[in-house]
């Protein structure tokens, strides 16, 4: 069967997952925080991780961007589902923009679980299913965008009575963070374009038009200048475009601003 590696800081999701993967045949590793999953993965070439999000020090975002930042494709190309508490919409998304196969919500059923790995070990090759699901969260994206909320997965446990969207909707929306010191002088001239066009339009659809490139190469280099300017994140990077945080002129393309 396959090599699969839990990187977990809670000892009893871990045991959980452990036996349960042990029973379909998985030889299974485990490793209790980010720095030693990572080890891990270099030393063994696991073929599934399956990965928490909320842990101490280095975290599961920054563990998948390591995994799928690698220059050897063994280990860029190993799939990632992410385990995690958190249910807000934006982190679902998030994970499917950011190279994840799957974002699977804590409290979870075995028989889930033990799905979605038979799902993520069959079938295409890694890269297909990361950029189907990429292509799933950019439309997922794209729906938020327009003010249309998503529907959360379906849960085995207590669900909270209001998703972080639906708390956003009823409170007043907060300004705009303040930014980071960020240095716009480590883009090229290419990379400084579409950032600021993306942050004249309303939408990431609209700005792809303006440039006239797809969607998801528009994500991708949004991907790469995230890194360069130490964002956490896409929908980090668009919030301070959009709210003037970066350019100090509200982020406006050179052109007029196209209509979403």
């Amino acid at each position: 069967m396959a090599t699969v590696l839990v990187v977990d800081d809670e000892p009893d999701i871990r045991d959980i997952v452990r036996i349960n993967l042990e029973r379909d045949g998985h030889r299974v590793l485990t490793a209790d925080g980010g720095p030693e999953g990572l080890e891990i993965v270099r030393r063994e070439r696991p073929d599934l991780v399956i990965l928490d999000v909320m842990m101490p020090g280095l975290d599961g975002w920054e563990v998948l961007t390591s995994i799928k930042g690698e220059s050897e494709h063994e280990i860029s190309d190993v799939p990632v589902l992410m385990l995690t508490a958190r249910s807000g919409d934006m982190d679902r998304i998030r994970g499917g923009i950011e190279g994840a196969l799957r974002y699977i919500q804590k409290p979870f059923s075995t028989l889930e679980l033990r799905e979605e790995v038979r799902k993520a070990l069959e079938g295409d090759p890694e890269p297909v299913k990361r950029r189907r699901a990429q292509q799933e969260a950019l439309e997922s994206l794209a729906r938020l965008e327009k003010g249309e909320a998503e529907s959360a997965p379906e849960s085995h446990g207590p669900r909270p009575r209001l998703t972080r969207l639906e708390h956003a909707k009823e409170a007043p929306e907060p300004a705009a963070p303040a930014a980071p010191a960020i240095d716009l002088g480590r883009l090229s001239p290419k990379q400084l374009e579409l950032l600021r066009t993306v942050g004249g339009n309303d939408t990431v659809r609209a700005a792809s038009v303006v440039l006239g490139v797809s969607r998801s190469n528009v994500y991708a280099s949004l991907r790469r200048i995230a890194r360069k300017l130490g964002v956490p994140s896409v929908p980090d990077l668009l919030t301070l475009a959009r709210g003037g945080s970066l350019f100090g002129d509200g982020g406006a393309a050179a052109g007029a601003r196209h209509p979403s």
